[in-house]
């Protein structure tokens, strides 16, 4: 019985993969140009070392 299904639930999943590339990586590579790569938001850099100074431990 799941045999006669494989071919319809690989074809849902190909088509769920590409719908979700082609809609989703227009803006996936607009936040990469608007980040200038590095994938942070203006802003992160001041909160990650707020965060790295309360999770060290003191020196």
């Amino acid at each position: 019985m799941l045999s006669s299904k494989l071919p319809q639930i690989a074809l849902a999943v190909g088509v769920g993969v590409a719908t979700g590339i082609y809609v989703f990586q227009p803006l996936i590579k607009q936040y990469e140009e608007e980040t200038n790569g590095t994938w942070l938001r203006p802003g992160d850099e001041v909160r990650i070392k707020k965060s790295d100074q309360i999770n060290s431990p003191n020196k």
